[in-house]
């Protein structure tokens, strides 16, 4: 048992020493040349399987191995095995090892050979070892998936049945192991594999029992991998935003743009409405007075006066309209083409128009014959201001 632990011990050491070198290894990198690992595309269910064989030697540990050295008890071993990487770091195996085995048993041992001592003799006898294995492949999960890697580190253990038969007899027990598997790449269909594998089983399978409760077998094989057609990992692409981010960008520009105008806007209005009404001044002579035109406004959207343009149009028909008796008005109606459409401000123009035609005839009794009506929409704006083209000229 001892020996079966300075092996297992081994193996240990052995993976940790490779898992430096695997981690000196220039793997996928980005700008900042730090590794990248992930993530990746699940694969399909037979993407990435692969296929082994392989030869090498079975060392058994029993109870009487001081009879002999380790290398009296070597013996032939065959790997068979079918997996599946799961991902560039996981896979799954399911295999065959085995085939001979040697050591030393007692008197009336089942696999007994030869006479070596007193109450000692040679065993030869075969065994199999059906097992299923979870790999790691350290070098991808610490350097990053490569599928052109030469060299690649995978640690592995898995449970399993095993069975020693011969001389008309077998047994059978529950198993378990570790080991390192190496794969070394030829080409891109075919690796080439070392492992080693330190089995784990009850003493009772070779048939000799005594002392120690447990006792294994080191496998040494090197062989070929077969990977499928579909094969390799996809690394998931993460979504270019930028567009979206600049278009978010350029719609917060455009409302702060827009909220800086409307504050603009808010402000001239309140002024607006804080003006005082203007004065108009009619020059009396001898000759025919000529009335000047003024301008009514109009609220955002509005359809009449307040009235202080109400008191603006009773002056102006007091001393203007009045006045001049002989002289036909024109309304001119007009909207804002800064804001609404140009149907909806077409019609604006012809509402604040009518609006003030009919005050003129109704309360103001104008003749509708000295009144020439005009909407003009947002066609003709006279003025620079929005604000001042929401209005309703008489000229």
């Amino acid at each position: 048992m001892k020996q079966i632990t300075k092996i297992a011990l081994a193996l240990v050491l052995a993976a940790g020493s490779l898992t430096g070198a695997a981690a000196q290894e220039n793997g996928n990198r980005d700008a900042n040349n730090k590794i990248v690992r992930g993530p990746y595309e699940t694969n399909r269910m037979f993407d990435n399987i692969f296929l082994g064989a392989a030869g090498g030697i079975n060392i058994y540990h029993g109870e009487l191995d001081s009879y002999g050295s380790s290398s009296d008890r070597m013996a032939a071993a065959l790997d068979l095995y079918v997996g599946k990487w799961l991902t560039p770091s996981v896979g799954l195996r399911l295999g065959y090892s085995g085939l001979n085995a040697k050591g030393w048993g007692t008197f009336g041992a089942p696999y007994a050979k030869e006479y070596v001592a007193p109450g000692v003799f040679r065993e030869r006898f075969g065994i199999s070892y059906l097992h299923a294995d979870v790999l790691w492949n350290l070098s991808n999960a610490i350097s990053g998936y490569k599928e052109t890697r030469i060299w690649n580190i995978i640690p592995q253990a898995g449970f399993g049945w095993a069975r020693t038969y011969g001389n008309s007899t077998a047994r059978n027990e529950i198993a378990f192991h570790v080991g390192l598997l190496n794969t070394f790449r030829l080409c891109d269909l075919v690796d080439l594999t070392l492992e080693a594998r330190q089995l784990f089983v009850n003493q009772r399978l070779d048939g000799t029992v005594g002392g120690s409760r447990h006792e294994g077998m080191t496998s040494i094989t090197m062989g070929l991998s077969f990977k499928l057609n579909r094969r390799g990992f996809k690394r998931v692409q993460a979504p270019d935003y930028s567009a979206y981010i600049d278009r978010i960008a350029a719609l917060e520009r455009d409302r702060a743009a827009l909220n800086d105008k409307n504050d603009a806007l808010a402000q001239e209005n309140d002024a607006l409405r804080r003006r005082k009404p203007e004065q108009v001044t009619t020059v009396v002579s001898s000759e025919t007075v000529k009335a000047t035109p003024v301008a009514l406004f109009f609220g955002l959207g509005k359809a009449t006066l307040d009235k202080k343009e109400l008191a603006n149009l009773d002056f102006y028909v007091r001393n203007a309209i009045a006045a001049d008796k002989n002289k036909t008005f024109t309304l001119i109606g007009s909207a804002d083409s800064a804001t609404g459409s140009k149907a909806v401000n077409q019609r604006l123009s012809e509402q604040r128009m009518q609006y003030v035609y009919k005050l003129l005839t109704e309360k103001y009794s104008v003749p509708a014959s000295r009144l020439v009506k005009k909407a003009e929409g947002d066609t003709n704006n006279r003025f620079d201001d929005p604000e001042l083209n929401r209005t309703v000229i008489i000229e």
